[in-house]
C-alpha cells in the first residue's frame, strides 16, 4: 500500500478525549471494558458511542475512529474485537496495553462502517508515516525525532490535509500519546511481550481488511509484514525481528487468526418450572459491588493469558514428540562434538533434544522439528550460554567454539536431509550471542 498516496484528515483527532484523566491511556482502556462488558462480542456502533459519551469527556468518536475496529454486519454497523480488546478484557491496564493502543492508531486500519467516508478505513496515515519517516532510523527509533516542534514540522511539510484547525493542536496531541505511552524511551522492542500482541493485532486488522489470510503460509505472511514496515512501527530491530516474528505468526495460525476471538454458543437456560417465583435481585453494597466488578474480569479460552497457556500446553506434547524423534534420527549423536554419550554397561547412549530459539519467553521459538539437534549434556549446557554456536557459512555450516574446547572447532554439521533442519535458527543463535 503506498501510505504517501492515502488522504490524511486528522478529523476528530484534535478534539479533547480527556486523555489526561488518567495515567497512560487508561481511559481507553476503561472504555473497551465499558463497550464489550466482558465479552467478546461485536457492538453496534450507536450503541458504543453512547456508552463512550458516557465515560468520557469530548468526542466519543475518537477511540471509535482511530482505535477500535469497524464492520457492517447486515445492514448495521459494529465495532468487533481484535488483540486489543482481547488485552483490554483480560488484563488491568498497564504500559503494554498503552503502547499496544498507540500501535492500533499507527497501523490505521480501522474498517469500515455505515456512511463512512472512503479516507476514513486509514485515519491516520500521517500518524504512520511519522513512525516510518521520521522517528525510524532504519534500526532503531530516533527518539529526538519525537518533539510537538518537528511532529508540526513534518505535518506541514504535506503530510495532511487540514481543516480549519492549525497543525500545532495534532502535533501536541500526538506527541502527548507519544509521552502517555511510553513509547518516547522506546529504541527496540522485538524481545518485549507486548511486542508479540502488537504483532497478533497488526494481523488481526490486515486479516479483516482482506489484505492476508490463513490459507497463506507463515512465511508469506512475514514477507508481508516486514513489505509493511511493521519493524519500523514497532522499533524492532531488522537484524532480530524476521525470527521473533516467525513463531509468533505460527502461533497465530495455530490459533486460526480472527477465528480464536469467536465466542462459542452457550446453551440457553431453561424456562422455569410454572409456579415458580422468580428469585429476587439483592442489591450489592459498595463494597460487594466493587468486589464483583473484580470477579467480572473476563477469563475464559478466548483471553490472552489462557490462550497462551494452551497453546505452551500444545507445544509441550509435540515437544516430546519432536525431541524422541530427532534423538533418534542422529542415534544420539551431539551436534557439536559427534559423539553418542554412552550411559550403562549394556552400551546405552544418550542425548537431550534442545531448541535452537528456546521456546520459552522472550524468545518464543517454534516446537518444529526444524528447530531442534540433539546434544550431548555439556554441550547442550554450552550451546545454551553461548560457548559453543553453528555458523551457518553460507549454506555449509560448521561447529563453532567459543571456549577453551577447541578440538571440535570449525568441525563440520552433520544434518540428515530428513531432518529437514532450518539454518536460520542457528543464524539466530549466533546472532543473539553476538558471534555474528
Amino acid at each position: 500500500m503506498d501510505w504517501k498516496k492515502l488522504e490524511s484528515r486528522p478529523g476528530s483527532f484534535s478534539k479533547n478525549f480527556g486523555w489526561g484523566d488518567a495515567p497512560g491511556l487508561g481511559l481507553l482502556h476503561r472504555v473497551i471494558n465499558a463497550v464489550f462488558d466482558g465479552s467478546l462480542k461485536p457492538v453496534p456502533r450507536d450503541t458504543a458511542r453512547e456508552i463512550i459519551g458516557k465515560i468520557a469527556n469530548g468526542d466519543p468518536l475518537v477511540p471509535l475512529n482511530f482505535f477500535l475496529y469497524n464492520r457492517v454486519i447486515g445492514s448495521e454497523s459494529y465495532i468487533v474485537p481484535d488483540q486489543l480488546v482481547l488485552e483490554a478484557l483480560a488484563r488491568d491496564h498497564d504500559e503494554s496495553f498503552d503502547r499496544l493502543a498507540m500501535c492500533a492508531m499507527n497501523f490505521s486500519r480501522v474498517g469500515v462502517w455505515d456512511k463512512a467516508r472512503s479516507y476514513q478505513s486509514h485515519p491516520a496515515p500521517w500518524a504512520r508515516r511519522f513512525a516510518v519517516e521520521e522517528i525510524w532510523d532504519g534500526t532503531r527509533w530516533d527518539r529526538s525525532q519525537i518533539t510537538s516542534d518537528k511532529i508540526e514540522h513534518f505535518f506541514e511539510g504535506g503530510a495532511m490535509i487540514y481543516g480549519s484547525d492549525a497543525p500545532r493542536k495534532f502535533a501536541t496531541n500526538l506527541h502527548y500519546l507519544y509521552q502517555q505511552s511510553s513509547l518516547i524511551g522506546l529504541t527496540s522492542s522485538e524481545r518485549e511481550d507486548w511486542w508479540a500482541s502488537a504483532l497478533f493485532l497488526f494481523l488481526d486488522r490486515c486479516m479483516m481488511d482482506g489484505e492476508i489470510n490463513t490459507k497463506m503460509s507463515a512465511d508469506d505472511i512475514l514477507a508481508f509484514v516486514i513489505s509493511e514496515e511493521f519493524w519500523a512501527l514497532t522499533a524492532a530491530n531488522p537484524s532480530l525481528a524476521p525470527y521473533a516474528a516467525k513463531p509468533i505468526i505460527e502461533e497465530y495460525l495455530d490459533l486460526g487468526g480472527i477465528a480464536r476471538l469467536e465466542e462459542e454458543e452457550k446453551p440457553e437456560t431453561p424456562p422455569a418450572k410454572a409456579g415458580t417465583p422468580p428469585k429476587p435481585k439483592v442489591p450489592l453494597a459498595p463494597a460487594a459491588r466493587q468486589a464483583a466488578a473484580k470477579r467480572k474480569k473476563p477469563n475464559d479460552l478466548h483471553l490472552t493469558a489462557v490462550q497462551r497457556a494452551y497453546a505452551q500446553a500444545q507445544r509441550q506434547v509435540r515437544n516430546r514428540q519432536h525431541a524422541e524423534w530427532v534423538k533418534n534420527l542422529y542415534e544420539n549423536r551431539c551436534a557439536i562434538c559427534g559423539a553418542a554419550l554412552t550411559v550403562d554397561p549394556r552400551g546405552k547412549t544418550y542425548s537431550e533434544a534442545g531448541h535452537v530459539k528456546p521456546v520459552g519467553e522472550p524468545f518464543n521459538g517454534p516446537d518444529h522439528l526444524a528447530n531442534i539437534l540433539p546434544f550431548c549434556p555439556n554441550h547442550h549446557k554450552a550451546f545454551d550460554r553461548g560457548g559453543v554456536w553453528i555458523d551457518p557459512n553460507g549454506g555449509s555450516p560448521l561447529v563453532r567454539s567459543a571456549t577453551n574446547e577447541t578440538h571440535f572447532d570449525k568441525r563440520k554439521l552433520v544434518l540428515l536431509s530428513e531432518h529437514g533442519f532450518n539454518l536460520g535458527y542457528a543464524e539466530w543463535h549466533a546472532h543473539y550471542f553476538a558471534h555474528l
